[in-house]
């Protein structure tokens, strides 16, 4: 595996009084492909609370490593931080649940992307002609100019997520973490938005986080998963966590794993 980006040493997370999560150890490293998986309930947001450094674990430790290329003078290339005391020395770009958006607003899609510019600016400052450069790459990496002066309340689900995604990456984030992406979107929206995530990871090199309930949707693309269910934790491999007795003894239902046409498909 390649170098551990960002971990978790022995973490228990909760709020107020109640523990939600504990024992949670694990690494993702740069470039990985990482996804967490858990119905509804299980603490997926829990956990990825505690990874942006809004949530501070109860106990154990979250480190980042900062990576090469983001170094400066009082933290060097490949010093470890505490994530939560240490803001912005990895950064991430986050691209939420789409039915957490006000859409009553009307930004079109040059603005929306033009908000991942925003922490960069000063205050009272207008974006530059870097930040418009910037904003208008990300639109084309996403394969999104042409969604540039659209409205966003009228753009499909998949227009929409290309967009948020776009405004993800003109953080000029090292993470890209998703949250449940492709939710409400059909086979064809789902498809679309696997691809373009996986032709991003592929171009950049950028890690991904990604952060679903479905675990079909990540069984042939991720590298290594997060599984969560009834507050037991398991972490490993694809190949290792997506097998019938693995899935079985977490979600306590006779699951099957099968290959068709060289995809791995789960079964229940």
């Amino acid at each position: 595996m390649s170098t551990a980006l960002i971990e978790f040493q022995d973490v228990a997370l909760g709020y107020g009084r109640k523990v939600v999560l504990r024992g949670l150890n694990f690494a993702i490293a740069e470039g990985e492909f990482f996804g967490i998986v858990g119905a509804n309930g299980s603490g997926k947001t829990t956990v990825l609370r505690a990874l942006l450094g809004i949530l501070k674990p109860r106990s154990g430790r979250i480190l980042g490593h900062v990576p090469a290329g983001a170094g400066n003078a009082l933290l060097p290339e490949g010093a470890r931080v505490e994530m939560g005391d240490t803001p912005g020395a990895i950064r991430f770009g986050y691209v939420p649940q789409r039915g957490f958006l006000d859409e009553l607003y009307p930004p079109n899609g040059h603005d929306i992307v033009m908000m991942g510019r925003y922490a960069e600016l000063g205050p009272l400052q207008w974006p530059g002609a870097r930040d418009r450069q910037v904003a208008g790459q990300c639109l084309e990496h996403v394969g999104g100019a042409a969604l540039a002066d659209k409205q966003f309340r009228s753009m499909s689900g998949g227009q929409k997520q290309r967009i948020l995604i776009a405004r993800a990456l003109a953080s000029e984030a090292r993470v890209l973490v998703l949250d449940e992406p492709t939710d409400g979107m059909d086979l064809e929206g789902q498809k679309s938005i696997l691809d373009l995530i996986q032709q991003l990871r592929e171009e950049s090199g950028i890690t991904v986080v990604y952060v679903t309930h479905r675990l079909n949707e990540l069984s042939n693309v991720a590298q290594r998963l997060l599984l969560l269910h009834d507050g037991q934790v398991r972490v490993g491999s694809v190949a290792a966590m997506l097998t019938g007795d693995v899935l079985c003894e977490v979600y306590g239902v006779p699951v099957r794993v099968e290959q068709i046409d060289g995809k791995r498909v789960i079964l229940t």
